[in-house]
């Protein structure tokens, strides 16, 4: 009997899974959580009137970098920590956007906390409010006379990659900063770009979707092919449906490639994560070559949308 019912349980989450679709991917779902009443109103700090230094012991965190030696106003890449919080990949990424003539800022949307990883109930800092952040940050940049106010770019690992999710969307953007500035473009890292219900735990019943079918700004979306913390094949699958519909997503999809590729620091850690009806253990593997081709790629992206 106990048997029979695991068979029907399976059955049932990958009918789950498999609902998810390019129709399905609208804000309309963030719309429902993200109100006054809400996320945003869960953190006091509603202001963001410049960049601030929470207490993270990086003093490279929240402030903004400018190239050496060479003449602004300068284009400017927002970089957002994964939600184990910044790290020196961040910093390594920063140093090669000066070598591209990019101003970059690493942005602590975690607000001080160490971590910020757990589903969407769970975070310290939700969602929403670190995407207000990001848009916050852009409307405080363009005030800047060295900062092109037309060439604000964000990226970032994992959590922070998926925030280009949110800032990609006209949608979510009409309920979290209407009045705020756009991003020209956004790229992902070893993003999530869909977790469908049940795929990430008994808490999961929704869907929860980190791109959107109403994209209207260029988005890269870089994956890992051994990355098992994603749901790599559904993702893979709605961003060539987005594309066959003509939306802004580039991809590319790394061989043998793990999350966290560019995550020196956990290189060889381990944690067991609920995916998909079973429990698996996901591993990190530092990988150079896939961070220097990853970095490049996502430098590139942004010098062909000036």
């Amino acid at each position: 009997m106990k048997k029979i019912f695991f068979i029907l349980f399976i059955i049932f989450i990958a009918s789950k899974v498999q609902a998810v679709n390019v129709n399905s991917m609208t804000p309309s779902y963030w719309s429902t959580v993200f109100s006054p009443e809400n996320e945003i109103k869960e953190h006091a700090d509603l202001t963001f009137d410049k960049p601030i230094i929470y207490n993270n012991d990086s003093r490279w965190v929240n402030q903004i970098f400018l190239p050496n030696d060479k003449p602004g106003p300068f284009p400017v890449v927002v970089i957002m920590p994964d939600c184990g919080s910044v790290g020196p990949h961040n910093l390594d990424f920063m140093q090669k956007a000066f070598e591209r003539g990019y101003a970059a800022i690493v942005l602590d949307h975690h607000r001080g906390f160490r971590v910020n990883c757990g589903n969407s109930r769970d975070k310290p800092v939700k969602w929403l409010r670190m995407t207000k952040d990001a848009y916050d940050l852009a409307a405080f940049l363009v005030t800047l006379p060295n900062i092109n106010k037309n060439r604000i770019y964000s990226t970032g690992g994992s959590e922070g990659g998926m925030i280009g999710g949110f800032l990609s969307s006209p949608g979510i953007k009409k309920f979290t900063a209407p009045n705020a500035p756009r991003y020209r473009a956004n790229a992902s890292l070893y993003g999530c770009a869909v977790f469908p219900v049940g795929s990430s735990g008994p808490q999961n019943t929704k869907d929860h979707m980190y791109i959107f079918n109403d994209m209207d700004r260029p988005l890269l979306w870089l994956m890992g092919e051994a990355d098992n913390e994603c749901i790599i094949k559904d993702e893979l699958q709605i961003i060539k449906d987005f594309q066959q519909i003509k939306l802004p997503i580039e991809y590319h999809l790394y061989k043998d490639t793990t999350h966290c590729w560019d995550c020196k620091a956990k290189n060889g850690s381990r944690q067991t994560m609920y995916r998909l009806g079973s429990q698996v253990t996901v591993t990190y593997t530092f990988d150079q070559n896939v961070t220097n081709d990853s970095t490049k790629r996502v430098l590139d992206f942004f010098d062909k949308y000036k």
